[in-house]
């Protein structure tokens, strides 16, 4: 009727793991998604080193239920619910923080344009069709407005909805998260 102290332990370990991956899940989601305007490449390095958790504790979680836990029959489903449960979560962290961690890897791409938008409070170009949204800083923002439209009649691209510029913004961002790495008018 009673666990063995081994049984116990293993209890208590697994109880351990699953609040600690739950408090990793809520900074993975809260920051990741929650998080709209990201500058910096410590944003790359801060979402890969929380997956890297959540991928050693998933696997702990597992080998622990499938070494100790699943012979507890008393308590064998319900661990096997949990982890089933902690390996989706993982597929979760999986999908939202591959593209950070692609980003380590694959790098920056710098962006050079005299069009561009700031209008709504995000950086939108269009480059060889290929559409780009930033959300950056208010500061950032500040910055590129500042450049002057150029002279002449036709200051607004009704294609792109984008606007020209006399100087060339350059932005330097990670494609795959998105997130901005710098910003600035050249002289």
């Amino acid at each position: 009727m009673y666990n063995k102290p081994e049984e116990l332990k293993a209890m208590h370990k697994y109880s351990f793991l699953s609040a600690l991956f739950n408090l990793v899940n809520a900074i993975i989601i809260g920051y990741v998604i929650n998080t709209r305007i990201k500058a910096g490449t410590y944003h790359l390095y801060l979402v890969t080193l929380l997956f890297i958790i959540s991928a050693f504790m998933t696997v702990y979680i597992t080998i622990l239920y499938l070494r100790k836990l699943n012979k507890i029959k008393k308590y064998c489903k319900r661990y096997g619910v949990f982890t089933f449960l902690f390996i989706i979560l993982f597929g979760l962290h999986a999908y939202i923080c591959t593209g950070y961690t692609a980003d380590i890897f694959t790098g920056e791409k710098t962006v050079i344009t005299s069009e561009y938008s700031t209008l709504w409070g995000y950086f939108y170009t269009e480059i060889d069709g290929e559409e780009i949204h930033l959300d950056i800083p208010d500061e950032t923002i500040e910055k590129l407005r500042a450049n002057d439209y150029i002279d002449g009649q036709e200051i607004y691209n009704w294609n792109t909805s984008t606007y020209y510029y006399k100087k060339k913004a350059h932005v330097t961002y990670y494609p795959h998260s998105k997130v901005l790495k710098d910003a600035f008018i050249e002289n």
